[in-house]
């Protein structure tokens, strides 16, 4: 008996949650936030962002206000807001927050919140992409001026929102503290495996370079390339784009990638 197979396009789609101890307000000129209109206690969850999951190259079609409403998730996956703006939608960034991540999606209250006062969190607790970086003007004494896709990386921002970044955001954390170079037997370790079995010889490397002992090939190759060509060719295996990049982890052995 034969087995027919199907071919589909799968779009997920989750809509946006905002608690009723909260409603949208307009916030001139962010555009829209949410304002506590109840005492919020520490812990509760006050909003869930969803939206379209979708790659950077397919984000990246999408007009700016609404990439503005989206969140990221993993290195090459965000959800992108729905197409009209929900009450879960209207979280603004603070560069000192009254609320942190929960997860990947869910926003929780990291102390008690007043009636009146305005729910942030900050976007380095779950973003890491350059697709929402912006001049900041939160006016609060920590301000940074400019929120980035890099501010994890910030020692004090680290220390001060210990237990509130993104899973995602917490594995780059923790991705940072054990990546390591390539060493002379790492090397002729990868030149050996390299003629026989390539994908898996580059595979190791890479999880060292970037400290992620259990990255998938695909994962690896969206952190070291960041062109959709590139990122194309070394999925597919292409043997020129496979041999560049032996090359290259050769040429940086003790400098880093």
């Amino acid at each position: 008996m034969s087995r027919a197979s199907t071919s589909f396009s799968l779009v997920i789609t989750v809509q946006n949650f905002l608690t009723p101890l909260a409603v949208p307000f307009d916030t001139p000129p962010h555009g829209f936030g949410s304002r506590a209109i109840a005492v919020i206690p520490v812990g509760t969850t006050v909003a869930t962002f969803g939206g379209t999951a979708l790659t950077h190259s397919s984000f990246a079609e999408y007009d700016a206000e609404r990439r503005s409403r989206s969140i990221q998730v993993d290195s090459n996956l965000i959800f992108l807001g729905p197409p009209t703006r929900e009450p879960g939608d209207s979280i603004n960034h603070s560069c000192e927050p009254n609320c942190g991540m929960r997860n990947a999606t869910s926003i929780v209250a990291m102390r008690d919140i007043a009636i009146g006062e305005e729910l942030t969190f900050d976007y380095a607790m779950s973003d890491a992409s350059s697709y929402d970086e912006f001049d900041c003007n939160c006016g609060t004494a920590l301000c940074r001026g400019r929120v980035k896709a890099d501010d994890w990386r910030l020692d004090t921002l680290r220390h001060r929102y210990t237990g509130f970044f993104s899973p995602y955001i917490q594995r780059k954390i923790d991705a940072e503290r054990h990546r390591s170079l390539l060493n002379k037997k790492d090397v002729e370790e990868m030149i050996a495996t390299y003629d026989t079995r390539p994908m898996l010889a580059l595979r190791q490397a890479l999880r060292k370079c970037f400290g992620m002992p259990h990255a998938t090939w695909e994962t690896l190759i969206e952190l070291v390339v960041q062109q959709p060509n590139e990122i194309s060719h070394l999925l597919s295996l292409n043997t020129s784009a496979l041999d560049d990049l032996l090359k290259t982890l050769i040429e940086t052995r003790g400098s880093g990638l």
